[in-house]
């Protein structure tokens, strides 16, 4: 969900919250002021009729629909205003409608008279309505500023902080360059801003160290597996007995293992630092073709039946010499750890490259064997590193892996889509 959006709905909860208990307030406050001024008007008319009658006009003769006089004992104490509310009949709307009784005593020329005035109350519901109607109104006005600050100010408010995460986007470690972003007036972008330009520089020295300790390593360790390899070469061309021949080969291979495990830590840091170009979309079937091809005196080997169903034209955005890595670890994966006259299906589409080999049942998920070092089965003599390289390439570059069993069968896709 997007900044504004959330800002939005909570603005508009809020503001439906304040509105109700603003219109409560409102409510209360209407009634309130209502019933005072028609009690204080009530009390005017009534001070007039009394007024009228201290002028010398009969109480008897003064008969209206909203007034009463009567003549009360003279000993009786004076009467303070009274209000209550009464139901009495309206002539204009021919009907009973709730009215207002203000009642005040009066002691005029020796006689004690009680003057009472109606007038028709304004009902709650009337005041409800009209409560409603006003918050509702203000608060589809609210709404449609809010839309209108959504839709424009909101993308000049938030301009740049979009430019920020397109530079963000931007960003790479091949081009040794730190962020630097413009000032902002606003306080918490700003800030923002600043640490992100300080943590960029902060990632590129790292970035430096990292590489710098990666290519030192693989330089070293080149350069005495090399004369270590070249001396055991020539031990095995001496006069050696089948005990030493037995050892300087475990020796051999251990140096090979090294020298591997080198290269495939490498390749993995370099596709981790997204070091490689920008993509290209690249036809796979010619790499599929050459690297099956180029695999044919270790199929031949383990004697293995194998069947292609390869689609030309198969086009996936992928740097070349990464898809040839990539179709590489895959089908020497799939030979390698294949049985003796076992089998091996490549088939290739738009959507997908999908890998079936046979081999013996793994001890874990096979899932688990695109984590680094990780093997099917302990006393294999892999380092662990090819599926791993697998992922890394995937997570690089969109593509999508699946490792499965299906039929005592290695299956393992990517998908492209």
């Amino acid at each position: 969900m997007k900044l504004i959006n959330l800002l939005t709905i909570w603005y508009t909860l809020i503001t439906m919250i304040a509105l109700f208990l603003g219109g409560l307030l409102i409510f209360k406050k209407f009634e309130s002021e209502i019933d005072f001024e028609l009690g204080r008007e009530l009390d005017r008319q009534i001070d007039a009729y009394a007024e009228r009658i201290e002028s010398g006009a009969p109480a008897d003769r003064l008969i209206y629909d909203k007034l009463e006089i009567r003549e009360i004992p003279y000993e009786l104490p004076l009467e303070e205003l009274y209000l209550r509310d009464t139901v009495a009949y309206h002539d204009p709307m021919n009907r009973a409608e709730n009215q207002l009784k203000a009642s005040k005593s009066y002691k005029i020329d020796g006689k004690h008279y009680r003057i009472s005035y109606y007038n028709i109350v304004v009902e709650t519901e009337d005041i409800t309505e009209t409560v409603v109607i006003t918050m509702f109104s203000v608060f589809l006005i609210q709404l449609l500023f809010l839309g209108f600050f959504t839709r424009i100010g909101s993308n000049k408010i938030l301009r740049p902080f979009h430019k920020t995460l397109d530079q963000i986007r931007s960003f790479n470690f091949q081009k040794n360059e730190p962020l630097h972003l413009p000032e902002n007036s606003i306080a918490e972008f700003e800030k923002l801003n600043s640490f992100l330009e300080k943590m960029s520089q902060k990632l590129l020295n790292d970035y430096r160290q990292i590489k710098e300790f990666s290519e030192n390593l693989s330089h070293e360790i080149q350069t005495p597996s090399a004369i270590i390899r070249g001396k055991l070469e020539h031990l095995m061309n001496e006069q050696i007995s089948e005990k030493q021949a037995l050892m300087i080969q475990s020796a051999y291979q251990s140096n090979e293992k090294i020298n591997k495990i080198v290269r495939s830590l490498s390749m993995l840091a370099k596709l981790e630092n997204e070091e490689f170009e920008a993509p290209e979309k690249i036809d796979l079937s010619p790499i599929v073709q050459k690297i099956i091809e180029g695999m044919t005196e270790l199929i031949e080997l383990k004697n293995l039946e194998v069947k292609t169903q390869i689609q030309e034209n198969s086009s996936v955005k992928i740097h070349p010499f990464i898809a040839e890595v990539l179709i590489q670890n895959l089908i020497n994966n799939a030979i390698k750890h294949n049985v003796e006259g076992g089998k091996l299906y490549v088939e290739l589409n738009d959507y997908s490259l999908r890998i079936e080999n046979s081999g013996a049942l793994p001890e874990k998920d096979p899932e688990e064997f695109f984590d680094r070092f990780s093997k099917g089965n302990t006393n294999s003599d892999s380092i662990g590193l090819g599926l791993s390289i697998v992922k890394q390439i995937c997570r690089r570059y969109n593509l999508r892996p699946i490792y499965r069993i299906e039929n005592n069968l290695h299956v393992l896709t990517i998908l492209f889509k």
